[in-house]
């Protein structure tokens, strides 16, 4: 048996509580290649709560996020609800809740993103007026703790061609680790040059990287 098997079978037996990626760490060594792996197949879903990385199988996701997250489980109940009550409404109505339903994961994301509201407001703001706000201070951060905060968001974000707008997931970054816009992308442009056998930057997007005198505003791993 592979090591990424090993790994999808040992967070699989922790179902919805999810298990530690210090304490896979800590059973299976080096994890970091074999763990963005099956995550990039979507075997596999890691998520950040109270400043501790959680693994979770994505058969028992869903269910970690309606046991923890309130404003998830009243999203999912409402779906549920509307799915029931339009079970004899038109063909159109009832093809728009199908749709819903099966893209519950994609619901996921946006409870995700919608955490630490108050930081996302100041964020914003920031974006917006392009002027400091006083009392807050952002930080900076290594080039290797970014990567892994990065390749958690680029794996929650996956699309079906790959590319993702790097606009999409600055926020959430910006929020998660307490950092700025520039800074952010100051890193990006750090990290994609030391990995380009990792990942490919693409030209386009409201806003990105500046390479060679083109902006470069989408991302994807290789």
């Amino acid at each position: 048996m592979s090591v990424e098997e090993k790994l999808v079978n040992r967070i699989l037996s922790f179902g919805s509580a999810g298990i530690k990626k210090t304490d896979l760490r800590r059973e299976f060594g080096d994890i970091d290649t074999p763990l963005e792996n099956i995550i990039s197949k979507g075997d596999i879903f890691v998520d950040k709560r109270a400043n501790v990385y959680f693994c979770f199988h994505k058969s028992h996701y869903v269910q970690s996020l309606l046991n923890s997250d309130p404003r998830f489980k009243l999203t999912y109940e409402m779906i549920k609800s509307v799915n029931e009550s339009v079970s004899s409404s038109s063909k159109d109505l009832l093809r728009t809740v199908e749709i819903l339903a099966n893209n519950i994961s994609n619901l996921a994301n946006v409870v995700l993103e919608m955490k630490n509201d108050q930081q996302l407001w100041l964020a914003q703001r920031m974006l917006t007026r392009d002027v400091p706000i006083t009392g807050v201070q952002m930080g900076t951060m290594s080039v290797h703790d970014f990567k892994e905060e990065f390749d958690v968001a680029l794996a929650n974000s996956g699309s079906s061609i790959g590319w993702i707008e790097l606009a999409n997931i600055r926020n959430k970054i910006c929020d998660s680790c307490n950092i700025s816009s520039d800074e952010f992308y100051r890193l990006v442009g750090e990290l994609t040059s030391m990995h380009q056998d990792k990942y490919e930057l693409s030209t386009g997007g409201r806003e990105g990287v500046m390479v060679r005198g083109l902006l470069h505003g989408f991302v994807r791993c290789i």
